[in-house]
């Protein structure tokens, strides 16, 4: 069964479900009111659970909303699972602005590693992927959603330092975020290797010497 459509209830209208973007003010409806009290409820038992333990049950009685109402918006566990994991990392992952790439990208970094170690995060991640695998139709959800909200983290901080004349104008920004996205991934999934400050310091290093305009790492070679 697709991951999507899971289990419906009877009547159930795919266009009944509403498209929130979580990583804006909720707005200060009832719909919204209850969308965010299920989606704090969900990322919160995330923290503490994995991935195969966070069930619509588990939702409904943390949320203290009813699970036909969960299923009104989310037809299905996964489509919540993974509405709550962008929510909770985009509220934790505030792409910084201190006026240098350098920092910005460490700082990203940092925080995007911590919303993907905490609690049982790792273990949703992994999840989350290979059911965009075996789903087709899901793995549309993971791209409009949780990828979409890093990826641009990523992308706000190479256009700013491009406006800034620190980061070239001529590179390929996709590639770059993949090498960088990719890495975490790769690391959080595939070896198990630590995520660490280290990682992290050479990690930015490496993307920042394929990008960065010469002017800004002679001043960086300067200060060092």
């Amino acid at each position: 069964m697709s991951a999507v459509s899971g289990h419906q209830p009877p009547g159930f209208r795919a266009s009944q479900r509403r498209n929130a973007d979580p990583a804006h003010p909720i707005a200060a409806s009832r719909e919204a009111e209850v969308r965010e009290k299920v989606l704090r409820a969900a990322s919160n038992l995330i923290d503490r659970l994995t991935y195969e333990a966070v069930t619509i049950d588990a939702v409904a009685r943390a949320s203290g909303v009813s699970k036909s109402t969960l299923y009104r918006y989310w037809p299905s566990r996964q489509l919540l699972v993974l509405e709550a994991f962008t929510y909770k990392t985009n509220l934790l992952t505030d792409v910084h602005d201190t006026g240098d790439v350098a920092r910005d990208l460490h700082a990203y970094l940092v925080a995007l590693t911590y919303c993907l170690k905490v609690g049982g995060a790792a273990s949703t991640v992994a999840n989350l992927l290979a059911e965009a695998i075996r789903d087709a139709e899901f793995a549309v959800h993971l791209r409009q959603t949780m990828l979409r909200e890093r990826r641009q983290g990523f992308l706000t901080i190479i256009q700013r330092a491009q406006h800034r004349g620190q980061v070239r104008g001529d590179i390929d920004a996709g590639m770059v975020i993949d090498a960088l996205y990719g890495a975490v991934h790769h690391r959080l999934i595939a070896t198990g290797q630590d995520i660490d400050g280290a990682f992290l310091r050479n990690l930015s290093g490496f993307a920042l010497a394929g990008m960065a305009t010469p002017e800004y790492l002679d001043r960086g070679r300067a200060r060092t």
